[in-house]
């Protein structure tokens, strides 16, 4: 909860006081994902796997028509991974992901971005992950019936630099996309879609590597400002 207070309260200001400086408009969405979390580690025989429930927290603001600013908070934790009927004790997967971006509209509806992706992705209390990278990406929003939308997002980031321990795993990647609808009655919104965010952790000198998936279906309120 205190994640959410303050990841929601900094998110706001920084788009509020960029649309209000600019006299320009955003929009600004909380919304609870419902994920299967799975890991593939060189250091188990099979693909461990946990339900989760984490935190979205997206907005943007409009700089000019064509031109923009984008920014996405997604953090939670899965429950213990299973191997089997078997629980593996306090051996899980907690993520935190932050992504800013810059917008530009291509075509009406259609958003091109490119902007900075930091975070951390925790195993237990002995691995964790440090992440920054450079990501690119595309957004579709558009209208099709009276206060229906449908929307669609995709973003990938080709170099993720991952501290572990002592480590730099320059190899590593990020892959995210999202597709859903959107209901709006005056300025407030529901929405609801599918998400799916992986990770690849991979260190240039070694053929191993971790990856690290969150998949599954999103529920979630909206502001236009």
């Amino acid at each position: 909860m205190k994640r959410l207070l303050v990841g929601s309260l900094v998110l706001c200001m920084v788009l509020g006081f960029g649309s209000f400086a600019l006299a320009q408009t955003g929009t600004v969405s909380v919304d609870q994902w419902f994920a299967n979390h799975t890991l593939s580690d060189p250091g188990y025989d099979v693909k461990l796997e946990a339900s989760a429930r984490l935190t979205g927290i997206s907005g943007e603001v409009s700089i000019t028509d064509k031109l923009g600013v984008a920014g996405s908070f997604v953090f939670g934790k899965s429950d213990d991974f299973k191997v089997g009927d078997i629980t593996a004790p306090d051996v899980y997967g907690e993520l935190s992901s932050v992504n800013l971006a810059v917008q530009y509209q291509i075509v009406p509806m259609v958003k091109a971005r490119a902007g900075l992706l930091t975070g951390s992705y925790i195993i237990d209390k002995d691995d964790k992950f440090q992440m920054t990278g450079i990501t690119l990406g595309a957004a579709l929003d558009a209208v099709v019936g009276d206060g229906i939308g449908v929307f669609g997002e995709a973003v990938y980031a080709p170099i993720v630099n991952a501290k572990y321990d002592d480590q730099e795993l320059k190899d590593s990647s990020m892959m995210a996309f999202e597709a859903g609808g959107t209901y709006s009655f005056g300025e407030f919104a529901v929405k609801g879609g599918y998400r799916y965010q992986g990770y690849t952790f991979k260190a240039e000198s070694v053929d191993e590597k971790r990856s690290s998936t969150f998949s599954g279906l999103f529920l979630g309120v909206g502001f236009h400002f």
